[in-house]
């Protein structure tokens, strides 16, 4: 149980959110995506996209710019490589976790 635990205590609290680690993810599979088609992808309201955008940014994690489209001005949204990194990181403490609860079936 207290390896379990360890290896919980490993994962960045930022991305052990289930919706923050869905936008990095389809930021990674289609790459920079609008605010209003990463709103459509991972299914989220403004809100709610907005305000995990404004953490991940924080974090440095992810880079916001407003760019002029043929539908006129958006947002577009980049993961940065210190998201690349901690995406990875959290991945892997995810599948150790994983690794760790696995009950013996012998």
């Amino acid at each position: 149980m207290t390896e379990k635990l360890e290896v919980l205590k490993k994962i960045d609290p930022l991305l052990f959110h289930t919706k923050r680690l869905i936008i990095l993810s389809l930021l990674i599979a289609i790459g920079p995506l609008t605010q209003g088609n990463l709103r459509k992808k991972g299914q989220l309201t403004w809100g709610t996209l907005t305000a995990h955008l404004k953490q991940l940014e924080r974090a440095g994690y992810i880079q916001q710019k407003d760019v002029i489209s043929i539908y006129g001005p958006r947002v577009l949204v980049n993961i940065t490589e210190k998201g690349l990194k901690i995406y990875d990181e959290t991945l892997l403490q995810l599948k150790e976790f994983i690794d760790t609860s696995k009950i013996d079936s012998d």
